[in-house]
């Protein structure tokens, strides 16, 4: 069994520096603290990679790049902004017959500033939004129930915009307003200092988060609405018992 121990405060360190020398010179000469980062997150991959499997066997728990990991370099070909580096790394659990942006998923990385855990569906992802949109309306009394009891996600980070035009009619209020979401970023943010003090801890917190969002995600992946409800229910009954009703 994998040991996760934690996030360090040296990971932290590391990508506030390359926000504020974002070259290649720079980063050449730090490529081993970039290694240790990156073993961390490995680390973590490795860890959670059984409770994604329970979760969802479909999903990828490969830590390799451009696999859960991701790569810190950035394409800048046709950017105006020429850094060559990201300001964020992470772990991205997608369905793995898709690639890391072609489908939604779960998420966990680091930015300068903080710890971030969430979920996504990105504005290219038209099939994904349609398939959130008509699982929500074959099923949208579970949905709006699941979405109350988590206070609609007050709690968290949301970057998204909607639809002026209604999608889908006849939906209770909340689902009415994610169904009409073009695209979604979310999660919950766990500033930096206080995700390393957390030191093993932040495992837990990172799967109770997963717990939370999965059924979102269930939403705009799943072809057997139903069945896979029902299955998370199974699995989890004091996290899904709402949720498949």
């Amino acid at each position: 069994m994998v040991e996760f121990k934690g996030l360090s405060a040296s990971s932290f360190a590391f990508m506030q520096e390359m926000k504020a020398n974002n070259n290649t010179l720079w980063f050449q000469e730090n490529r081993e603290r970039w290694e240790a980062l990156k073993e961390e997150l490995r680390t973590l991959c490795r860890a959670l990679a059984p409770f994604i499997h329970d979760l969802d066997p479909e999903l990828e728990t490969e830590p390799k790049s451009s696999r859960c990991l991701g790569r810190i370099n950035r394409d800048t070909r046709f950017s105006k902004d020429k850094s060559p580096y990201r300001d964020f790394i992470d772990l991205l659990f997608f369905p793995r017959d898709f690639g890391r942006s072609k489908a939604p998923g779960l998420a966990v990385g680091i930015t300068a500033e903080n710890c971030y855990i969430g979920t996504w569906l990105g504005a290219s992802m038209e099939s994904w939004r349609e398939r959130l949109g008509a699982n929500i309306a074959a099923k949208s009394d579970i949905f709006q129930q699941y979405l109350e009891e988590n206070a609609n996600f007050s709690d968290m980070w949301i970057d998204s915009q909607s639809y002026a035009k209604t999608r889908v009619k006849g939906l209770p209020p909340l689902a009415h307003q994610w169904a009409q979401r073009k695209f979604y970023y979310m999660g919950r943010l766990v500033p930096g200092e206080q995700a390393v003090a957390m030191g093993a801890s932040l495992f837990q917190e990172v799967q109770n988060t997963f717990l939370r969002l999965f059924p979102l995600l269930t939403f705009a992946t799943s072809q057997h609405l139903a069945a896979d409800l029902e299955r998370f229910r199974k699995k989890l009954p004091s996290k899904g018992d709402h949720r498949t009703k």
